[in-house]
């Protein structure tokens, strides 16, 4: 009888701590409100992995661990990880989650974005020579889905930081971030990046309309996002072109 209630009591433990891969992306999407909710997204997702049986579940838990571990390299003085290992980590599930579902553009994606990082914290020598296998991922992702926002705005962000003799253009650039507004219009990201583009060409009233439009947006695709990196860049790039 008491290894029947203890059983009982084991198997009711399982199911209140249970969760499903919405609570694990809830949390990862509230890490501006306390930093360390990326790792303990990172770790939900792990959980899933483990437990669900669901390839679609597995996929996404994958490609969405990836983009926690991207973001998490973003900030390593305030997660206290080594941001190569995090863009490390998440090339590696964003591998997983290709092997999953070669089909599916986010693992493409973040495969690329996690191994662009890692090119540039390694030095502009290395972010070039990973250049090719960077594009070809990206490509992969655009072929599969050209409508996606995220994609879009890293060909826009590959057109501005490229220098001109190796393809870099600024109108480029602002071809693909339009589109990515066009597909997401509060897709703060863009905009940000547009407003550089604009300060670079010394377009400054269309730069401030763009960047102004970032700090007073009240629906940004990714709240987190918006607060933790968009914001304080608009209103960086706004105060050095209002001086």
């Amino acid at each position: 009888m008491f290894m029947v209630m203890a059983n009982l009591l084991i198997l009711h433990i399982r199911n209140v701590s249970a969760f499903t891969i919405e609570d694990a992306e809830r949390t990862f999407n509230d890490y501006d409100k306390n930093i360390m909710n990326l790792k303990r997204s990172i770790d939900m997702f792990n959980r899933i992995i483990e437990e669900s049986k669901d390839p679609h579940v597995i996929y996404k838990a994958y490609w969405m661990q990836s983009r926690a571990y991207a973001t998490m390299g973003d900030y390593p003085m305030l997660t206290g990880t080594d941001a190569l290992n995090d863009y490390e980590a998440g090339k590696l599930s964003a591998a997983k989650a290709i092997k999953i579902k070669s089909d599916g553009e986010k693992g493409y994606f973040w495969y690329a974005v996690n191994l662009g990082k890692t090119g540039q914290l390694r030095g502009v020598l290395n972010a070039l020579f990973m250049l090719p296998e960077f594009l070809r991922y990206l490509d992969k992702a655009y072929k599969l889905n050209p409508d996606d926002p995220w994609v879009l705005v890293a060909y826009g962000a590959l057109y501005y930081n490229l220098p001109w003799i190796i393809g870099g253009s600024d109108f480029k650039a602002l071809h693909y971030l339009e589109k990515a507004l066009a597909s997401e219009p509060d897709f703060t990201v863009a905009m940000v990046l547009m407003g550089k583009v604009y300060i670079k060409e010394d377009r400054y009233h269309k730069a401030r309309q763009i960047l102004e439009k970032v700090i007073y947006c009240t629906t940004p695709s990714s709240r987190a996002d918006w607060f933790m990196s968009d914001l304080p860049a608009a209103q960086k790039l706004l105060a050095s072109i209002s001086e």
